[in-house]
């Protein structure tokens, strides 16, 4: 990063600075809110979260080097005293941002925002030096590290921007000031805390008030909600979309093939992930592609080098099974569409889905749903592990556990030498560890 001025940092945040007068006409090279891959030099962040509190951290963050913290107590160490960490945090790396006029790509959405962010990613490398969000940096505290990442090299960003509560988009819109808005799609995740597919549409649009003027907006004009925008440009299937996919074909589990139309053009693209949906999500990098001239040639090769990160519908080859590990997150949306990639397989189909968390009063409904859709699908096996797959399988020819441990006990006798195998389901369930013991049978 570049280095930021302490008298900069106090008056940003409108904190108390308190330490030797001279730091203040110091600079800071880095920020941290973890004092276990903390820079010397760095200011330290100390964040409140469930389990721990960061400012117990402080005396730690100092043997390390920090320079400075921010801080909402007194503390004996050089410090910004501030009322909300997290906030003067924002505050800071929004004054960051502004530093850099460059394109910035903001992504959400309810399903399918990481292998977006990938896509878009990848076309965008194949011209311009492209930062982005790496890992789950997508929320609160995530956001403001990936703008801290910003260096004079950078030619454009993209950033990925999480949510599960009203206002929080409206937050990382604003340190952020996207001039390309992209939306994926409209659908039932976070439910719980946004009410309705109508809240959720509103939580996601709150990004678009902060796009800087002359931006563009990107949205699935496939989507009941997202084709409302006005003044949108819209990808999708439907003829009526400015970007549309045409020609879609499968190749079992191993690829995807389409031809982008827009105007008189028509681009054929391949993709190396399997499943339907992905034609969605290389749509829109397509699009942002074709919003900052990337040319059609290298739009084509970035989504042809493209490959999915661990636990996105990676595609493993086993001694004894095809894995299909998708055990990032899940959704009703992203959870039916991996079901739909599960059903080309050849051979014996065997799904394990882990439970769908923050769906609110419309989980049980939602678990019934999806349990559904794979009995449609005709997936030979059907596990369902936690407490709302478990009751969602009642009465169905699937199978389920309260407990992921009661699943392993059980897989090696549920399990056959030539299966193609799902394992999907929420952050919070843990499923890597289903994931581990496939590994190993």
């Amino acid at each position: 990063m570049i280095p930021f001025p302490v008298q900069n940092a106090v008056e940003i945040t409108g904190g108390r600075f308190m330490g030797p007068e001279a730091l203040l006409s110091d600079s800071f090279d880095s920020v941290s809110i973890d004092t276990r891959t903390m820079q010397p030099g760095a200011l330290y962040v100390p964040v409140r979260g469930d389990v721990f509190d960061g400012h117990r951290f402080i005396p730690a963050a100092f043997e390390k080097g920090a320079k400075l913290t921010l801080s909402e107590v007194d503390t004996p160490y050089p410090h910004i005293r501030v009322p909300d960490c997290v906030k003067a945090f924002q505050a800071l790396a929004h004054a960051y941002r502004c530093q850099f006029d460059i394109p910035l790509v903001g992504i959400t959405g309810s399903a399918g925002k990481t292998t977006t962010r990938g896509m878009v990613s990848a076309v965008l490398s194949t011209v311009y030096d492209t930062h982005s969000t790496t890992g789950n940096l997508n929320n609160q505290t995530g956001v403001p590290q990936v703008l801290f990442g910003l260096t004079p090299r950078h030619q454009v960003a993209v950033v990925e921007m999480g949510t599960n509560h009203f206002g929080e988009i409206d937050a990382l819109a604003a340190m952020s000031e996207p001039t390309i808005c992209l939306i994926t799609n409209i659908g039932e995740a976070h439910i719980e805390f946004f009410g309705s597919q109508e809240g959720i549409f509103r939580g996601k649009t709150e990004m678009l008030p902060h796009m800087r003027p002359g931006g563009r907006i990107i949205v699935n004009g496939d989507d009941d909600y997202l084709c409302r925008i006005p003044n949108a440009f819209t990808f999708g299937f439907g003829k009526g979309n400015d970007l549309r996919a045409e020609d879609a074909q499968e190749d079992d589990l191993f690829g995807t093939a389409f031809t982008a139309c827009w105007g008189s053009e028509r681009l054929p693209i391949r993709l190396n992930v399997p499943g339907h949906h992905m034609i969605l999500n290389a749509l829109s990098a397509v699009a942002v592609g074709l919003a900052l001239e990337v040319p059609p040639e290298k739009i084509r090769k970035g989504l042809a080098g493209f490959s999915p990160i661990s636990g996105r519908m990676a595609v493993e080859k086993l001694p004894r099974f095809t894995l299909l590990n998708d055990v990032y997150n899940a959704n009703p949306t992203s959870m039916e569409a991996s079901l739909q990639v599960l059903s080309r397989a050849a051979g014996r189909k065997v799904c394990i889905l882990g439970d769908m968390l923050e769906l609110g009063d419309q989980a049980a409904a939602l678990h019934e749903r999806v349990a559904q859709k794979a009995a449609e699908l005709a997936v030979d096996v059907i596990l369902g592990v936690g407490p709302l797959f478990d009751a969602a399988m009642q009465g169905t020819k699937g199978l389920g556990f309260s407990t992921q441990d009661e699943l392993l006990l059980a897989l090696p006798e549920l399990l056959q030498t030539g299966d193609t195998i799902l394992v999907k389901g929420s952050r919070g369930m843990h499923l890597e560890n289903t994931v581990g013991k496939i590994r190993t049978l």
